[in-house]
């Protein structure tokens, strides 16, 4: 059975646009998967399904899956309910509005979101990890709009001024068998977030991508996991997700990658503002 690409987004995109035209997009996009790693071919990879990353899942509290694994979610914040937004206008009337003038009017729009995320982190022998994290994004955009007198649009323009977007996480181990775990992603741009994951010292890259089986979309399709130019692990957020590691990493590299993907999949997407 084809997988589905961001179930959540999706269920979003059906309630806030036309059926037909909600329907449609994700229709065109319900096969798409991330793409796998070149360095990967031949290679032997273990993959584990997920479960609870449902929009339904998540308004119910479910715990979420990743194999043997369970993260208890303990708090998490949506962008939705968060976003301080803000409008500094000016507008110049040109010409009489009852004899077919226009109105120029312009000004910076502020939108700021902060999110966080807790949950805590068990594998097949107890409890491993309580992880924290933390999401801003912060945007500043110029908007320039010439109306009619009735107050229909005659052009409009939007430029963006600055961007930036962060998640970073802590952990504090519950068992001595865990690592030292930290996480910190971020953009300067409308991407996807890239930085490390840093376990026991080591710095691993983490690099989001909107790359998939059908080309590029407006979202983080996946996020790898890589040092020297090899691949560690895949976390795909197509459908419920699947992560995707190397047999080759050690068990505190193993469960360190699997924290990081469960914050992954269960962050907001910053591309989804």
């Amino acid at each position: 059975m084809p997988r589905k690409l961001f179930a959540n987004p999706c269920t979003q995109l059906l309630i806030l646009l036309p059926l037909s035209i909600g329907t449609s997009a994700c229709g065109l996009i319900k096969s798409a998967e991330a793409l796998q790693p070149v360095d990967w071919v031949d290679q032997p990879v273990e993959q584990f399904t997920v479960t609870g990353t449902g929009g339904l899942d998540r308004l119910r509290n479910k715990p979420v899956t990743i194999g043997p694994f369970t993260a208890n979610i303990q708090t998490q914040s949506p962008w939705g309910s968060l976003a301080t937004t803000s409008t500094d206008d000016t507008t110049i009337t040109i010409g009489d509005a009852s004899k077919g003038g226009r109105e120029l009017s312009g000004g910076t729009r502020k939108t700021d979101k902060d999110a966080e995320l807790d949950f805590r982190l068990s594998g097949p022998t107890g409890e491993l990890a309580s992880i924290r994290c933390r999401q801003i994004l912060r945007m500043r955009t110029n908007d320039t709009r010439v109306t009619r007198g009735d107050g229909s649009n005659v052009f409009s323009m939007e430029d963006l001024e600055s961007y930036t977007s962060s998640l970073n996480c802590q952990s504090g181990p519950a068992t001595q068998s865990w690592p030292n775990w930290q996480m910190a992603l971020s953009n300067a741009y409308q991407e996807p977030l890239q930085g490390t994951l840093t376990i026991d010292g080591v710095s691993y890259d983490l690099a989001g991508s909107k790359a998939s089986t059908i080309g590029h979309v407006g979202m983080t399709v996946s996020y790898t996991v890589s040092r020297a130019g090899q691949t560690a692990a895949l976390i795909d957020r197509s459908g419920d997700g699947l992560v995707s590691l190397r047999t080759t990493l050690s068990e505190r590299q193993r469960v360190a990658s699997i924290a990081a993907a469960v914050a992954l999949l269960m962050a907001n997407d910053p591309l989804q503002d």
